[in-house]
């Protein structure tokens, strides 16, 4: 059963999660350097029972504002998903979720102390487990190769392996190969890799169903306008054919971005 005290109690070794509000001005990032801060991402199904409206008044409308009272936060952002302009027709859909969150902070924060010393803090984590009914979690450290030229949709990828390659091997090619590659792509908006560091569990929330192991996650950015695309050429073409030979599967969600604290990139 999830309440207000075990929650809490598991603060302490998960990162916190990070929701934002809808509108909202983002506050500017703060002058930090990136190589310092750990970046942490969750995949949210909202709680059986709420509709997506009762779901977006709770994480948008109440929990979202409260996100600026906690300490040591340096960015702070919500992907909400939307269907997705590049899947194939025909393809499968990948699980539902209802939102993605990517928050980043320097390493070391103890949010359950944070929640014993400061009663928003306490009321803004304690109040998750009333809309939140599955969730993944991955500690991260974040490569960026292009960075973000953000406005349009941001599309994240959930990249798994292929059978008989390890997940050190394939990481090594990840970040040495495909994400270099990404550099010499003319009109690539962004490209951004995240390491995963951790997979903190939550024992009182289950996972996401329908999401297995994740080796790495790449995310990149789509421009606003529908028509500008990124063009083909050869290094677009080499970027491709090696993910094609390397991958062995993904997920693949389109997302609105909402910034409630400026990401440092």
């Amino acid at each position: 059963m999830i309440d207000r005290r075990n929650f809490l109690a598991m603060a302490a070794t998960v990162p916190a999660i990070p929701v934002l509000a809808a509108g909202a001005p983002a506050m500017p990032a703060t002058e930090v350097d990136t190589d310092t801060l750990s970046k942490s991402i969750s995949l949210i199904v909202r709680k059986p029972g709420l509709s997506r409206a009762q779901f977006n008044a709770r994480w948008l409308g109440e929990h979202g504002p409260g996100a600026r009272d906690v300490p040591g936060l340096r960015g702070f952002v919500l992907g909400e998903p939307v269907a997705d302009p590049g899947r194939r027709p025909g393809a499968p859909l990948p699980p539902m979720l209802d939102g993605i969150t990517e928050s980043w902070q320097p390493p070391g924060i103890d949010r359950a102390a944070q929640a014993r010393e400061n009663p928003k803090v306490r009321d803004w984590l304690a109040a998750a487990p009333t809309y939140i009914g599955a969730i993944n979690l991955y500690a991260t450290r974040e490569h960026v190769f292009v960075p973000p030229q953000r406005g349009g949709l941001k599309v994240m990828t959930l990249i798994s392996r292929k059978p008989g390659t390890t997940h050190e091997d394939f990481v090594r090619h990840v970040l040495d190969v495909h994400g270099p590659l990404s550099r010499e792509v003319p009109g690539l908006r962004g490209y951004v890799l995240s390491e995963i560091v951790r997979r903190p569990q939550m024992p009182a929330i289950p996972p996401v169903p329908g999401i297995g192991e994740i080796d790495i996650i790449g995310t990149s950015w789509l421009s606003p306008d529908p028509g500008d695309l990124t063009p083909d050429s050869p290094a677009r073409r080499a970027w491709l054919a090696d993910g094609a030979a390397n991958f062995g599967s993904f997920l693949r969600y389109a997302m609105i971005e909402h910034a409630f604290i400026a990401p440092p990139n």
